[in-house]
């Protein structure tokens, strides 16, 4: 899906701070490769939320305004990612937590049809319409060959 890049989640955190949660060996040298795997798992995070409701990958140069809010929840999965798998820091920040939690819950409502995404352009949905309704009647008591003779 390829909603950030390496260099956005650098910005991001600042060089220092990046490179201390992705250098695995020392702290001190940026690693994209640990950057780009933290953005993966984010981005295949967010489309398993998506993909309950919308077809995946979503194109989101079709509209800017929902591709700002995907991309900030992508960099608040990423950088919570990077905080948790760094061996050089002991605690994840209360500040990285409340971003994740705020993610997580924003893609729950945005996949159980509670929120609509900020676009202008319509989004392909999946074969599961959450719009329509779901029932299921129950097996029948008595069926016509019973009922035959009273």
């Amino acid at each position: 899906m390829a909603i950030v890049s390496t260099t956005e989640l650098s910005d991001r955190l600042g060089a220092t701070l990046y490179a201390r949660l992705t250098d695995r060996i020392n702290g001190s040298v940026a690693d994209n490769v640990v950057g780009q795997r933290s953005i993966d798992e984010a981005e295949a995070e967010i489309e398993s939320y998506l993909a309950r409701r919308f077809t995946t990958p979503i194109d989101l140069a079709a509209d800017p305004g929902f591709e700002t809010i995907i991309k900030a929840r992508t960099l608040d999965l990423a950088e919570h990612r990077l905080w948790q798998g760094s061996p050089f820091v002991s605690d994840v920040p209360t500040r990285v937590e409340m971003l994740r939690t705020t993610a997580l819950r924003w893609l729950e409502s945005v996949a159980s049809g509670v929120v609509r995404l900020p676009t202008e352009t319509p989004i392909a949905h999946s074969g599961d319409n959450p719009d329509t309704p779901r029932y299921r009647s129950a097996p029948r008591t008595l069926t016509q060959a019973e009922l035959d003779g009273l």
